[in-house]
């Protein structure tokens, strides 16, 4: 009986392996191709709007394009299903196709205009039909990005439910184990489960999966230690540093997503070299000290200019190639940055940065493919040092978009040398602006003085969340009160007397009223202070036009989750100290 149970249990444990694999990578290739024939319906959503645009332009402009009206009318009946000339996909989305058939009643109505103008009518309206047709297109091609949204939060859902199942499997792997070695004559066959078990978790471990893994880990591990305050902290520890880990996964795989979608735009601020060349040194001065190696950035005193483009993109590059420079390179080894600045003309600046470092280099295969995604030397390299691979690529993709270039020069044990260069307008002014653009990335352990006894307006729908908050701003000494909704907070504020709150914390999604409209309903209530006080949004949406739409309501700052206690003191303390 005995081996009649082992030999059913040795078949059948690969044919599940088997099934979940294939069900995973089918999964996974479904969504794949799903993903590519959205993006193939909300390129071409896109293309209409650009092409009407050019046609009316034309149009306009006595320039008759019949070809272009031709392949408008083929693209809308492509995306209406009434033609498959394209072969594109329907996209199962009722708001879609509703407005694709507008667009098509609109644009008949555009044609029949076109005739009109050509014929010697006044192109005005014709003007004012493309307007209002041009942000019909720009709806209908949010509505395919929200639909295509929603299948990948699907599809990851079914991956998340699939990478459980194998879970379970390795746990059953580990049961049998037990029962095997429990039997002298099964003891072969449990070494044999315990090498496909070892095999499975090699072949499974993507880097998204292995802070989960630690997360998860720990979690337990501090359930079973909650009497034991010294490894219970231990535990804490670690979940932080693998939730940091996988925060940072997250974004940089939005990064790397925006970046191949042309989401990603440069904001263009005045800022002092010399001084972003101080956050950068303060950024890595203590890892360096820790790790004991040599860390140094040099720029003359006399270099100092205010120079115009993205800091914060730029940080993130720089960023990215030093920490890259310390993680490779051991104790006793140097790090060196040169900044380097020729005025070419009266307007513009030819910027260079030279990272040196004594690490352990790179071989010349390597070198071709550093800055494609996901690139890494090899397994042990990713096992020692860890890393995504994504950091590099994603600065490459910047210094492109900022139309710089970056090279790199490196030898197998003889350390690594990248040099960035770009091309930078310089500012007129004689000092940065007062309203700098946002911080840059630090791991300095430096916060603000916010020790005054500060009463906060917390709005903030989730239980867990608001939970966290409160507790951070009791932990630096401040009072909360609570809104659950927008509406909440309002009232609250208009009910409170005059200077009761010292600042207040909006949650941006929340029922009833989100915190835009709460905001804008603070800032125009004419209650005391409502115009003054300052609102900072709280929100899980942390792209650059989510922080620009917060601005335009009001709010004073902004602040993405998930955030520390050290990142909440520190944007609080730039409105009250």
């Amino acid at each position: 009986m005995l081996k009649f149970l082992k030999q059913f249990l040795n078949r059948l444990l690969p044919i599940l392996l088997i099934i979940s694999f294939t069900l995973f990578g089918a999964i996974s290739l479904l969504s794949i191709q799903q993903l590519q024939g959205d993006a193939r319906v909300i390129n071409y959503a896109g293309l209409v709007r650009g092409a009407t645009q050019r046609l009316i332009k034309q149009e306009m402009n006595g320039a008759e394009n019949d070809d272009l009206i031709a392949y408008l009318d083929t693209i809308l009946n492509n995306l209406s299903q009434q033609d498959d000339t394209y072969q594109l996909h329907p996209l199962n989305s009722t708001d879609f196709h509703f407005y694709i058939l507008e667009m098509q009643e609109e644009w008949t109505k555009i044609k029949e205009e076109i005739k009109r103008v050509r014929k010697g009518a006044d192109p005005q309206t014709l003007y004012l039909m493309s307007e209002d047709y041009f942000e019909l297109a720009d709806t209908a091609v949010f509505a395919a990005e929200e639909y295509s949204e929603s299948k990948v939060e699907k599809a990851s859902d079914w991956i998340f439910a699939l990478n459980i199942l194998l879970v379970l499997f390795v746990i059953f792997f580990w049961i049998l184990n037990r029962l095997q070695k429990s039997m002298a004559s099964a003891l072969q066959a449990a070494e044999n489960a315990n090498r496909e078990k070892s095999d499975f978790l090699s072949r499974m471990s993507h880097e998204i999966r292995t802070p989960m893994n630690g997360i998860i880990g720990m979690t337990e591990l501090g359930k079973l230690w909650v009497d034991d305050p010294v490894k219970m902290l231990d535990c804490l520890d670690k979940i932080s540093l693998s939730s940091d880990y996988l925060l940072s996964l997250i974004n940089d795989i939005l990064d790397m997503s925006r970046i191949e979608s042309g989401k990603v735009t440069l904001n263009n601020t005045p800022f002092s070299l010399i001084e972003f060349k101080n956050k950068i040194f303060a950024m890595f001065q203590q890892k360096a000290e820790e790790s004991g190696i040599s860390y140094s950035i040099e720029i003359s005193p006399e270099d100092d200019c205010i120079l115009i483009g993205d800091e914060l993109r730029l940080s993130q590059i720089i960023v990215n190639i030093i920490s890259n420079a310390l993680k490779f390179t051991p104790r006793d080894g140097r790090v060196r940055i040169s900044i380097i600045h020729n005025q070419e003309d009266a307007d513009m600046v030819s910027l260079t940065f030279v990272i040196e470092d004594t690490g352990i280099g790179m071989t010349s295969d390597f070198k071709k493919r550093i800055f494609d995604p996901f690139e890494q030397a090899e397994l042990s390299t990713v096992r020692q040092y860890g890393g995504t691979g994504l950091g590099l690529s994603i600065s490459y993709s910047l210094i492109k978009l900022m139309e710089g270039n970056i090279t790199v020069d490196s030898e197998l044990g003889k350390g690594s040398c990248f040099t960035v260069s770009l091309n930078l307008p310089l500012s007129m002014e004689a000092s940065v602006p007062a309203n700098p653009p946002a911080p840059l990335p630090s791991d300095s352990s430096a916060e603000p003085d916010t020790h005054l006894p500060l009463h906060i307006l917390l709005a903030e729908d989730n239980e867990i969340n608001f939970e966290i908050a409160s507790a951070m701003l009791t932990s630096m000494g401040f009072t909360c009160d609570h809104a659950w909704n927008g509406k909440e907070a309002v009232e609250l504020f208009t009910a409170a007397a005059p200077g009761c709150y010292d600042l207040i914390l909006m949650d941006v999604q929340m029922p009833q009223m989100n915190g835009m409209e709460a905001c804008e309903a603070i800032r125009t209530c004419h209650c005391p202070g409502c115009d003054t006080i300052p609102i900072i949004g709280l929100s899980a949406n942390a792209f650059e036009q989510d922080v620009k739409l917060a601005m335009a309501h009001g709010m004073s700052d902004y602040l993405a989750k998930p955030f520390n206690t050290s990142q909440l003191q520190q944007i609080i303390g730039k409105f009250t100290v």
